[in-house]
């Protein structure tokens, strides 16, 4: 079986008011790498975001989709306190736009009142099972229902088909009470480490979790952040530097890694000077899931008409 190349990805660090000048420098990126990683943008001034109110990650994300054909994209999604439902339809509509290219990553946000993280995540976990249910569960592409301690959708809830089964679930475990949740409901796990030694190990702390979930630990995919410029774990400034940096991440064992640039010009050095060190050309991926290797899940497969 031939080698999977690893997969290069970027998050933005999310800077700028303009979302008409970010969703250009997020395609402008696109042609160099595998995958996109949004999160929501930082907060400006308030008279700026009075004149250019922004999109958030997932909105940025499916309003980008067609311009970036061939790029995988990953958008922060915070669960705290959402509507599994309206979650699930907003993420089916990108994976839609995109043709199959989409993922989400899982993320909690400590409401007004402190929640222990532990919770956070125990309801992180429901939404995510209650989101695959919706997509693979029931009949004719129905699901009957999820009812767990955070989370209760009930009935029989027509959803649409996807075109790679399902849209790719992304968990970061910088967080000790995510690496179960990860271990058990991620395609793919983010970790970061001050280290390429620390990186390993911290992939095998994943693998062992998935063994303990009684999962293939081959089931799933890590990928480490790489900070562009500055940074508190792995980084480099020089494009040589951070294309060495990567192949001894792949072979430690990392199956990609997500350049964090800290600056909005990083983006285009990771795309143009940094890419094509790592590889001649890319090949354009028609689904996330068959980019990262992953298998595709026969219920909820997209079938074509009778």
């Amino acid at each position: 079986m031939a080698e999977r190349p690893i997969v290069l990805g970027v998050q933005p660090c999310g800077e700028g008011t303009d979302p008409g000048r970010y969703l250009e420098r997020m395609t402008l990126t696109a042609r160099g790498v595998d995958v996109l990683f949004l999160i929501d943008p930082v907060p400006g001034p308030a008279a700026a975001e009075r004149a250019h109110p922004r999109l958030d990650a997932l909105a940025s994300a499916t309003r980008v989709a067609p311009g970036v054909p061939g790029t995988g994209l990953v958008p922060q999604v915070s669960v705290t306190g959402a509507d599994p439902v309206a979650l699930h339809d907003a993420v089916a509509a990108l994976d839609a736009a995109s043709l199959g290219r989409a993922g989400w990553e899982v993320v909690v946000r400590d409401p007004v009142a402190p929640t222990p993280p532990g919770e956070l995540w125990a309801e992180a976990a429901e939404v995510v099972e209650a989101a695959h249910r919706l997509r693979t569960g029931g009949r004719a592409g129905v699901a009957e229902g999820f009812s767990g301690e955070f989370v209760q959708v009930r009935g029989r809830i027509p959803v649409p088909r996807s075109p790679q089964g399902e849209p790719v679930v992304v968990i970061r475990v910088d967080a000790p009470e995510a690496l179960p949740v990860a271990a058990r409901s991620a395609d793919v796990v983010r970790i970061s480490a001050g280290s390429v030694r620390e990186a390993a190990m911290r992939r095998l702390d994943v693998e062992g979790a998935a063994a303990e979930a009684g999962r293939d630990p081959a089931t799933l995919r890590v990928l480490v952040d790489v900070g562009v410029g500055a940074g508190d774990g792995l980084h480099h400034s020089g494009s040589a530097g951070l294309a060495s940096l990567t192949r001894e991440l792949a072979a430690a064992g990392a199956d990609g890694v997500v350049f964090l640039p800290a600056r909005p010009r990083g983006l285009e050095k990771v795309a143009d000077d940094v890419v094509p060190l790592l590889r001649a050309h890319r090949t354009p991926l028609r689904t996330l899931r068959e980019r990262f290797g992953l298998p595709v899940p026969t219920a909820g497969l997209a079938t074509a008409p009778h």
